[in-house]
């Protein structure tokens, strides 16, 4: 075979393996694209995933819906006190007394209290609105061991309404089973982004978002 013939055929090589490469990226874009394809535009999100920012799969704990959070024994050996911080003051509310530091504080308390106890009814009650214009109330969820919990206050704003707050919030979830959320592996500590808002004379929460990773 000549030179000329040889140089042809190893660029026809050259071509299929570039097109076969570019067919299966295609491909690949194509099967991660399709699930999106047949979700309404309207649909709402499921609460446990929402505050996901990348696909991870996780190793859940079965749903213990019939657990005595109150009396579970290694439950009580995680730090299940609230850490509140204002700008260089923290305190540790150990008392459950959320009242004493404010409102916002107070709505926190009843939060943390509902997702412990896997109150799905009192969960649902405290957000406004507008939150479940795209967000789906939870049906229920198993109580949850959510322990390290720290609540640090951003900004405050009056508003015509009352005051409007944001405050980040980190917490991890001993056991996780996946209920409540989907989106972090037992014992892993995420911030999340709270937005709390008056509604109706009472505060509410309004968003929760997360950092996006870069």
């Amino acid at each position: 075979m000549s030179d000329a013939k040889v140089k042809a055929a190893k660029k026809q090589k050259m071509l299929v393996a570039i097109a076969v490469v570019s067919a299966l990226g295609l491909l690949s874009a194509i099967l991660l694209t399709l699930p999106h394809l047949f979700i309404p535009e309207n649909a709402k999100a499921d609460p446990a995933v929402m505050l996901s920012d990348k696909t991870e799969r996780f190793f859940f704990y079965k749903p213990e819906y019939g657990l005595d959070i109150d009396a579970d024994p290694y439950y009580k050996e995680l730090d299940r006190y609230v850490r509140i911080k204002r700008g260089g003051e923290e305190i540790a509310v150990t008392d459950g007394n959320f009242a004493a530091w404010g409102e916002a504080v107070e709505l926190f308390g009843r939060y943390f209290t509902a997702a412990i106890h896997g109150d799905a009814e009192t969960y649902n009650s405290l957000f406004t609105e507008n939150y479940y214009h795209t967000v789906r109330p939870y049906e229920s969820f198993a109580p949850q061991r959510i322990y390290g919990i720290t609540v640090e206050e951003l900004s405050t704003e009056e508003t015509s309404g009352g005051t409007k707050y944001v405050y980040n919030v980190t917490y991890a979830i001993s056991h996780n089973d996946g209920t409540f959320r989907a989106d972090i592996d037992s014992d892993a500590f995420k911030t999340l982004i709270f937005t709390l808002v008056p509604e109706n004379g009472t505060l509410k929460i309004d968003s929760i978002g997360y950092y996006r990773q870069k």
